[in-house]
């Protein structure tokens, strides 16, 4: 039987702090669109498999973030 692993990342509605941001460039992309499209090249170029982004949930205070949700075939 396959088994598989998940990785989960969370992209800020919201800039963050270039030293805490983790792109391909080295910068933050300027809209969430673009981050997340770079975290999906990023992690598949390490094998992991796009497998669910979920949308953030709008409150009162707006939405934080958006998940990616990434998946693959464990070695086992």
């Amino acid at each position: 039987m396959k088994k598989y692993e998940y990785k989960f990342i969370e992209i800020p509605l919201v800039p963050v702090k270039k030293e805490k941001a983790k792109t391909v460039r080295g910068e933050m992309p300027p809209v969430p669109f673009e981050a997340c499209r770079e975290a999906i090249v990023r992690e598949a170029a390490d094998g992991w498999r796009l497998k669910q982004i979920l949308e953030p949930k709008v409150s009162v205070y707006g939405g934080n973030c958006y998940q990616i949700i990434f998946e693959r075939e464990t070695e086992e």
